[in-house]
């Protein structure tokens, strides 16, 4: 199949996850669904070349005790050939995988790999996510068994024990033959992890846009963005901000009142919300790929500056600065990106065009707090993940003395707060965070950024992905980004940002020369690493 027709559900917890203040957005892929009669033929049981099924694993891998669970996968082996031949395994990570169909088709890069290989692709699905969650109600005693240990024990098991339906014989389970796993996002930070703490189960891996390294304060998410957006709106973006800081930290209660009301949030009674809401929209940024088009982060930009679109014009990389910037930013704001914001997460008590409580990060009372589902709008599983591990991930404002495109009011401890309004102890069980574990040690568990002894696994990062922060190919990174080497390849694609190369899309039909390059490299590496393994299998037969 080749470049299916898409469908984009865009979900508020997806790509505008700005809510309850100063959480982290997830930092998700696109959503990648297929047409209905295309799901339909990949998942038609009478093709023995695609389809469905589900694969029993323990929900504790520590303690069979504790029971099992079914876990969902999906096939394309329309380019297999055969008993032995490699497998492209993909999973959407901290989404529900029935949405990202098009993974197993060649309009994405898992497909081109399958292609090149001769290969089979399988999507699976991340515990606790879609159809595959141990549990319905996500309580804190629930949610003890969504870890990463956890989760990489699912992969590693699955590759090794699955009776795939087009190969029952086991010839083409891991390690027997050459596993590939590619992930974006948090699945790429996975195919680190793996590496790290599972190796030899996986051939070869392919990491795009992956955040390996846990991050307390993580105000340098937005130096990406401060490098890769327009000058002019970058300053005045900036000057907006310390503003609004300086009259939330320093103002007189009138002030901080006439504020509220120039941004329509005057029923947001705590500084730190409003000042979160109000700075918002820069997160904005991470939802632009290049097939976006206009998109409403270069909409606000152009209503900062007073543009006008199609309209000729020179603009000082200076901006027209505050006095003319924050107004044009209030009515952009008031009348395009806060109407319908909270009300679309479909909440009762977030309703209402002009509701701003999905930015309260202080009354526990909200439903969102209580609704225990998997399918929870902004990710419940993940929040979990962030705080439980922890991640942490907190966005923050820059240090003093540097240019801020959040506010400064934006704390990590704010964060570790809400943390524990999400998680209260619940039967004695209580957040991983809480009992002391930190960041820190994550990344002592992992090797986060400065795990070099690797094996073929190649990096992948967009220039201006705010996500490349956590990444090896940071700036921040002890040492300067990771160079790349034979067994760990890295490529920063310019221009680029969050994910990428992962899809045809972004160079098909258009001209982007620096993703289809960093495409062709990675299938030319992958295809490498593929024949490396049957070269090795081969003499080791010989020497038997």
């Amino acid at each position: 199949m080749r470049n299916a027709a898409l469908i984009f559900p865009l979900l508020g917890a997806v790509w505008h996850q700005s809510v309850l203040g100063l959480f982290p957005r997830m930092p998700s892929i696109e959503h990648l669904s297929l047409e209905d009669h295309q799901f339909r033929r990949l998942v038609d049981r009478s093709d023995p070349l695609s389809g469905n099924g589900t694969f029993e694993q323990l929900i504790n891998h520590n303690d069979t005790s504790v029971g099992t669970f079914q876990q969902s996968y999906w096939y394309n082996a329309t380019f297999w050939k055969g008993p032995g031949s490699p497998i492209i395994l993909v999973t959407p990570g901290e989404n529900a995988a029935s949405t990202y169909g098009l993974f197993l088709t060649d309009g994405t890069l898992p497909g081109m790999y399958a292609k090149a290989v001769g290969g089979a692709v399988v999507l699976i699905e991340h515990r606790y996510w879609g159809q595959s969650s141990p549990y319905q109600n996500l309580t804190v005693a629930n949610l003890q068994y969504l870890t990463i240990d956890q989760a990489i024990a699912d992969f590693v098991n699955f590759a090794k024990n699955v009776k795939l339906p087009f190969d029952t014989s086991g010839a083409t389970n891991a390690p027997q033959a050459p596993w590939v796993w590619v992930g974006g996002s948090y699945a790429g930070a996975l195919a680190a992890w793996i590496e790290k703490l599972a190796p030899g189960v996986f051939w070869a891996y392919h990491a795009s846009s992956a955040p390996v390294q846990a991050i307390y304060d993580f105000w340098t998410y937005f130096y990406p963005i401060q490098m890769g957006m327009p000058r002019n709106c970058s300053h005045d973006y900036a000057a907006i901000v310390e503003h609004v800081d300086d009259i939330f930290l320093h103002g007189s209660t009138q002030e901080k009142q006439e504020l509220k009301q120039m941004f329509a949030v005057q029923d947001l009674n705590h500084d730190d919300d409003a000042a979160g809401a109000i700075t918002a929209p820069i997160t904005l940024w991470q939802s632009i790929t290049p097939r976006t088009g206009y998109s409403q982060f270069y909409q606000m930009c152009d209503a900062i500056e007073g543009a006008v679109p199609g309209r000729s014009r020179n603009y000082s990389d200076a901006g027209v600065g505050l006095q003319q910037a924050l107004p044009n930013f209030a009515n952009w704001y008031t009348s395009k990106y806060l109407p319908d914001h909270c009300a679309d997460y479909g909440y009762s008590d977030w309703s209402g065009s002009m509701n701003v409580q999905c930015f309260n990060s202080h009354n526990t009372s909200f439903q969102v707090y209580h609704d225990l589902s998997p399918n929870h709008p902004l990710g419940r599983q993940w929040i979990w993940m962030t705080c439980n591990e922890p991640f942490f991930w907190s966005p923050t404002g820059a240090p003093p003395g540097q240019p801020s495109l959040f506010t400064r009011l934006a704390t990590a401890e704010n964060m570790e707060r809400q943390c524990q309004e999400w998680f209260p102890t619940d039967q004695g069980k209580h957040m991983a965070s809480v009992q002391g574990r930190t960041e820190v040690q994550v990344n002592d568990h992992t090797g986060g950024w400065t795990n070099t002894a690797t094996t073929r696994i190649l990096y992948s990062n967009g220039e201006f992905d705010p996500w490349r922060s956590a990444s090896v190919s940071s700036i921040f990174r002890p040492g300067g980004p990771l160079s790349s080497s034979d067994s760990a390849p890295v490529i920063v694609i310019n221009g680029s940002r969050h994910c990428n190369d992962l899809f045809d899309w972004n160079v098909v039909g258009i001209s982007n020369p620096a993703i289809e390059a960093a495409q062709q490299a990675e299938i030319s590496q992958i295809s490498d690493w593929v024949a490396d393994f049957y070269s090795a299998k081969s003499s080791s037969s010989r020497r038997e």
